[in-house]
This record gives C-alpha cells, sequence and structure tokens, in this order.
C-alpha cells in the first residue's frame, strides 16, 4: 500500500495480469473510494457507476499502477466531473424566477428573505477560502465527514484537516466581524 506499490502485475511487470492483486486493490480501496466519489457527486448510484468504471478501465486494460491512491482518486475525480458535465448538457437549468417556492405563511417574508441573503453571503466567504480548505471544510461541515475519514480521503494527516478547519473558522469570523451589518 506504499507509495511504489505495483498493483494490476506479476513481478517485474510481466505481461502477466495479477487477478488476485487487482481484487485486493479493490478490496482496500472500494470503501473509501466510495465514500469519496459519493462526496464528489453527491449520489450513491451515479458513485457506484463512476467507481465501476474505473475499475473495469483497470481490469480491461490491464493499467499497472505505481501510487494506488493517487491514480484511484485522480480517476474518481476525473468521473465525477465527468459526470457533471454530462449532468449539465443533460439538463436545461431552471431559471430561480421559473421555480415556485413553498411558502410557509407562519414566517414573515422579509425575514425568510433575509436568512437566504445571509446563507447566501456565508457561502461567498466559504468559496473564498483556498481550494483544499474550503473542500474539508465542507467535507466536515454540510456533508458530515469525521476528522478521520477526511484525512483517509484526502491523504492527509487528522492534525493538517484540523489546521484546515481551524484556520477555515477564523477566516470566516474575521470576515462576518468585518461585515457585521450584513449578519445582523
Amino acid at each position: 500500500m506504499g507509495k511504489n506499490n505495483t498493483v494490476g502485475f506479476n513481478g517485474d511487470l510481466v505481461a502477466d495480469f495479477d487477478r488476485k492483486a487487482f481484487e485486493d486493490l479493490y478490496r482496500r480501496m472500494f470503501p473509501t473510494l466510495k465514500k469519496y466519489a459519493i462526496y464528489l457527486v453527491r449520489d450513491v448510484e451515479e458513485a457506484q457507476l463512476i467507481l465501476n468504471d474505473v475499475f473495469i478501465a483497470i481490469w480491461k486494460n490491464k493499467i499497472s499502477i505505481l501510487n494506488e491512491k493517487a491514480y484511484l482518486f485522480r480517476a474518481v475525480k476525473n468521473g465525477a466531473n465527468n459526470y457533471h458535465k454530462i449532468s449539465r448538457l443533460n439538463y436545461q437549468h431552471i431559471e430561480e424566477e421559473e421555480v415556485q417556492e413553498i411558502i410557509d405563511v407562519k414566517a414573515n417574508p422579509f425575514q425568510s428573505y433575509e436568512n437566504k441573503d445571509k446563507v447566501r453571503l456565508l457561502h461567498d466567504l466559504i468559496d473564498q477560502m483556498p481550494e483544499r480548505r474550503r473542500m474539508i471544510f465542507y467535507m466536515y461541515r454540510i456533508e458530515g465527514f469525521s476528522y478521520k475519514e477526511i484525512a483517509a480521503l484526502l491523504d492527509i494527516s487528522v492534525r493538517t484537516v484540523e489546521d484546515h478547519l481551524v484556520k477555515g473558522f477564523q477566516f470566516l469570523q474575521e470576515k462576518v466581524l468585518k461585515n457585521k451589518a450584513e449578519f445582523r
């Protein structure tokens, strides 16, 4: 499972594809990759299809992998990106004016609008964070992943996850304090 593992072939890259090495790779990496794919596409079935495509491509093309985690995470990310591209092409974008919202008659319309505006501002602030920190922040706060799960998915230490989250919360706190009027 080290960085220089060669999966898929026996010995010194002999022409015989190693079925047991492939099965071992599948068993070891599938659960983690599934969580990552679900995080990326937000759909369990689509995540499963992406993973199937990745492992089928490895099997069919008898791909030799030198760095398992890097290769597999990149392949899943590429599959998720393709999924999103295809989704955008297949479905028409519905303008916000066309969508009828369910109206809560008990809620104050002004309060409802104000809350949506605050949430939008908060998401805009989160989007200003560096990519990695933003991803960790969303995985923890929105998706509910634990520190350990995030560390395993991103192949970083738990301490690094903690550091990104602390810096992310500090960033948000500073921005909110600077823009107090907008968040009242």
